[in-house]
């Protein structure tokens, strides 16, 4: 089972990647200040994540902006997981 601190740097990590942005925040929703990430970044980064741990991604968690903070996708992440296995 993964760890969610490997996961939520995992996610940083391809935040970085797809932006150059480096998160340090939690809890930030990465759509506003100070980071303003545009939405395709967080499409991509959506698309990275359910290719990379072979999880599908409900649609409602991107309608409800849980996807906008590395908590909330990393929480995501962990329950997919759970559910995997």
């Amino acid at each position: 089972m993964a760890d969610i601190e490997k996961v939520k740097q995992d996610v940083r990590f391809k935040i970085l990647k797809i932006t150059s942005k480096d998160i340090m925040e939690n809890d930030v929703n990465m759509l506003g200040k100070p980071y303003y990430i545009k939405p395709r970044n967080l499409v991509y980064l959506y698309l990275d994540i359910q290719q990379d741990y072979g999880i599908k991604i409900a649609e409602e968690y991107l309608k409800n902006q849980q996807f906008a903070t590395i908590n909330g996708i990393a929480s995501i992440i962990m329950r997919n997981l759970d559910k995997s296995h």
